[in-house]
């Protein structure tokens, strides 16, 4: 074999050991990588479940509703309840609406504290339309929030979007206190017809009584953190500076 040939023999082996030996540094630290990244999965969801949901149990701390002034006249007939969809028959067919489901009343403290809300939950009240209007109209009220945990930080109203907190107090329509006869509730007060016809039945009804409905929904946020937190709110009046109702509530993601 001559020695041109020898050399080049030599340099392939060489070549092939170097390959190999790369490959193994490679496979040793692709395998490190994959062992780390498995660590760090398993980390992760441990320290989410550590943290629990605020309870509403008890109410609003003292510290908070302190802060509010509550205005001479109170909401009446207060109910709590869920939007969702509800049946009725008609004939043979039974048929679908939506309105104000899984109703329970609701008491006052503290003169003007509304019971806390789940995420979702609604609060439906009316109140004397002669003294609401008195106070103003929409421009002279508004709803200020702050983090029940942190109400130094100010209203989120100063930095989020309404969207993120319940700034209406229109959230309810007519149709949705006023069911279809014969819904699935079990609801007796009821009527037929239309969705609109409803509305405007439940509108007379409020008139003759000399009142005004009002309505907030607990609403989700795409700012709340991952376990929810609560924040506590108030219907507040800047002619007056005092507050026809406020109530706590459980913030959770959208």
């Amino acid at each position: 074999m001559t020695l041109t040939k020898i050399s080049i023999l030599i340099g392939l082996a060489l070549s092939v050991g170097v390959t190999n030996a790369n490959a193994g540094f490679f496979d040793d630290v692709k395998n490190k990588l994959k062992s780390e990244s498995k660590k760090e999965v398993k980390k992760k969801p441990a320290s989410v479940s550590n943290v629990a949901t605020p309870s509403l149990a008890g109410g609003p701390d003292k510290s908070l509703t302190s802060m509010t002034s509550c205005t001479s006249f109170k909401p009446e007939n207060i109910t709590i309840g869920k939007s969702g969809t509800y049946t009725f028959q008609k004939g043979f067919s039974k048929e679908k609406r939506t309105g104000l489901i899984n109703r329970k009343s609701g008491t006052l403290t503290n003169s003007c504290i509304l019971p806390s809300l789940q995420s979702r939950e609604i609060a439906y009240m009316e109140v004397d339309t002669k003294k609401y209007k008195a106070l103003g109209n929409s421009n002279d009220w508004s709803m200020q929030c702050v983090k029940s945990a942190n109400p130094g930080a100010g209203a989120v109203g100063d930095t989020e979007p309404k969207s993120e907190y319940p700034y209406t107090v229109n959230y309810l329509s007519g149709k949705a206190m006023l069911l279809h006869c014969g819904n699935s509730e079990g609801i007796e007060e009821c009527a037929e017809g239309s969705n609109s016809n409803r509305s405007g039945k439940w509108k007379k009804k409020l008139q003759s009584k000399g009142k005004t409905m009002l309505s907030v929904l607990a609403n989700t946020s795409t700012l709340a953190p991952q376990q929810g937190e609560k924040l506590y709110c108030q219907y507040y009046n800047q002619t007056s500076g005092k507050s026809l109702f406020a109530f706590e509530y459980l913030r959770l993601q959208k």
